[in-house]
């Protein structure tokens, strides 16, 4: 019997709690509507808050967002059989180091950054700009004391010249704050060879310069590295043909030259020059014809090797706009501004009944 009876009592305080809590809220609601035009001044002086914020906040920034592809390539099956002769026509990457992963992660070394930074840039209203001044006043650091009255020197060429330490330390900070601020690189689709390079400044022409320029020194970067075998290989067989050219027709020379003599019938000895100097005609003409064939292969090989990287998709102006939307700060100003005002009324206002 006791614990049935504590059972019910337990239910009936916890009804008259419920009942006092609807209660409670009943007579709130009441009381600030009585006072709805000091909750509407707490909104007006909450949103013209959040406006002055706004204004005062940092701009939001412009998005320059490029869509790029890279070839990445495996052997075919002609390129196997060919190399079984000894000729070379396949891509240079054979342990795919500049794919996947490793080529969003190019884009953020630091050489091929300041590189970027180094080289003069021609903007779009035709001014030539050096990007790592622009972006290392961007960052803050010429306010420092280090960095007094530094100016990045620019010899004749317009890339820096001596690379101090200071000049060093600017590069690097320059550098920093691109990789953390300025630029992203990403695969939207790991299964697909599309990668997105995008950079963000206040400034949206420099956003949309900035993202071209590395792009264009990644990719240089990029070709260079992949074709170096081939462009040796093809220098090196050029040099090769131009020589036999050369003997070749030192040999046509020389072979017509014993032909317009006289030679006695009698005396078939003094046709030996005239056949030594016709064997190394034929064996000049193979070679020049065998490494016609080659260097025709090995321009094969390096077309197929450029360009490495295409532009799928450039931004265009109007850019994009990233960060806060400056109205969330007028909504958050007016909630707070009702927020704080209904907590001013409950707390002063007369005391509620239970």
């Amino acid at each position: 019997m006791t614990n049935i009876e504590n059972s019910k009592l337990t239910e009936k305080s916890d009804e008259m709690r419920m009942d006092s809590l609807v209660l409670w809220f009943g007579y709130a609601v009441v009381y600030l509507k009585r006072n709805l035009l000091w909750i509407l001044i707490g909104v007006g002086c909450g949103s013209g808050l959040g406006w002055l914020v706004s204004l005062g906040w940092p701009d939001r920034e412009y998005a320059a967002i490029y869509t790029i592809s890279a070839e990445e390539k495996t052997s075919s099956a002609w390129e196997n059989l060919l190399a079984q002769f000894g000729m070379d026509v396949s891509g240079n990457n054979p342990a795919n180091v500049f794919q996947g992963e490793s080529l969003v992660k190019l884009f953020s070394t630091r050489n091929l950054i300041e590189k970027a930074l180094i080289t003069p840039t021609i903007l779009p209203s035709g001014d030539t700009a050096w990007l790592g001044e622009y972006f290392f006043k961007r960052s803050k650091a010429d306010k420092l004391s280090e960095f007094k009255e530094f100016r990045f020197a620019k010899g004749d060429s317009g890339i820096l010249i001596g690379y101090s330490s200071l000049q060093d330390s600017a590069l690097w900070l320059a550098y920093r704050y691109i990789l953390k601020e300025v630029m992203s690189v990403s695969r939207p689709d790991k299964k697909m060879t599309f990668i997105e390079v995008s950079c963000q400044d206040r400034n949206d022409t420099m956003a949309m310069v900035m993202a071209g320029k590395l792009i264009q020194t990644v990719s240089a970067f990029y070709t260079d590295n992949l074709t170096f075998k081939a462009r040796k290989n093809l220098d090196v067989l050029q040099e090769e043909l131009d020589s036999v050219k050369k003997e070749l027709n030192r040999n046509m020379y020389q072979s017509s030259l014993l032909n317009d003599g006289d030679v006695n019938a009698t005396r078939q000895v003094l046709r030996v020059d005239q056949n030594r100097k016709l064997i190394d005609l034929q064996i000049s003409m193979t070679l020049f014809g065998e490494l016609t064939k080659n260097i025709e292969l090995a321009e094969i090989s390096l077309r197929k090797e450029t360009p490495l990287i295409q532009i799928i998709d450039y931004p265009r102006f109007p850019l994009e706009r990233t960060g806060f939307d400056p109205d969330w700060y007028w909504a958050i100003g007016a909630a707070l501004g009702a927020l704080l005002v209904m907590l001013v009324l409950m707390y002063r206002g007369p005391r509620l009944k239970s």
